[in-house]
């Protein structure tokens, strides 16, 4: 059964970018879009889980979710 991983996307609207969260040692993203952010955990998650984890071996499951806080009136 392949282990999973969970990366959360947070949008910071200072910033104007999603950061993220994440069981994974080592993963740092910073993306315009929700679209660039999961490509880009896409690219390097596998990366980072070998190097930072070696004893978990692949296929790796990751699932991306989005957070959005909001204040409103």
């Amino acid at each position: 059964m392949p282990q999973s991983f969970l990366v959360t996307a947070t949008w910071d609207p200072q910033a104007g970018v999603f950061t993220s969260q994440s069981d994974i040692p080592g993963l740092v993203v910073e993306a315009e879009t929700f679209e660039e952010f999961v490509e880009l955990v896409r690219g390097l998650a596998p990366e980072v889980i070998a190097a930072n984890l070696p004893a978990a071996r692949g296929p790796h499951r990751l699932r991306i979710e989005t957070r959005f806080d909001l204040a409103v009136a």
